[in-house]
């Protein structure tokens, strides 16, 4: 699942969006997270998100030295590692990673309700809690349905306010989209 051009210009695109909103990122040492949803399987993950940092570091000198927060988010964990964007480039980082499949009776299992979209606004309040600094954010997602499940939906504009739309782009395996779009629903 690489980025293909069109996909890549997009991104670019997006970045460059989110990197100019006012009171952003305005230059030294930028700190970013992806979030990776760990529904994608290994291979795939490891794929994108190598292509993401090949991405952001042609698009910019800002990207060489970046602190990346990788953040593993499942069903029933959020994790958070910081790492060289080299590591993750290699897809080293990836070698201990499992995919977490949870179907309906697994997340009746795990206390989820079937659609709320719990596990989405958990996401978002962890990121506005433990990244509120990162400059950029991408949530990588094979699912682009769940993050529409959301039944609180002013408890996601909550976490999503005042600043974490605007840092969000949401990456799916055909499209992607701003953080201001899933604010708006």
């Amino acid at each position: 699942m690489a980025l293909t051009p069109v996909r890549n210009l997009q991104l670019h695109n997006q970045i460059e969006r989110v990197l100019h909103v006012q009171g952003n990122y305005r230059g030294g040492i930028l700190e970013m997270a992806i979030v990776v949803d760990r529904e994608f399987d290994r291979e795939n993950v490891r794929e994108l998100c190598a292509d993401i940092i090949i991405s952001c570091k042609k698009q910019s000198e800002v990207f060489r030295n970046v602190r990346l927060n990788m953040v593993l988010w499942g069903a029933n964990e959020i994790r958070t590692e910081t790492v060289a964007s080299a590591y993750v480039q290699m897809g080293t980082f990836f070698e201990s990673y499992e995919r977490e499949i949870a179907d309906g009776y697994e997340k009746e299992q795990a206390g989820e309700e079937h659609g709320d979209g719990e596990s989405v606004i958990r996401i978002m309040e962890y990121l506005k809690k433990f990244h509120a600094r990162s400059k950029l954010i991408l949530l990588l997602t094979p699912d682009r349905a769940k993050m529409y499940q959301v039944s609180d939906t002013d408890r996601l504009r909550r976490a999503l306010s005042p600043f974490l739309k605007q840092k969000l782009i949401l990456l799916y395996p055909e499209e992607m989209e701003p953080g201001t779009r899933l604010f708006m629903q």
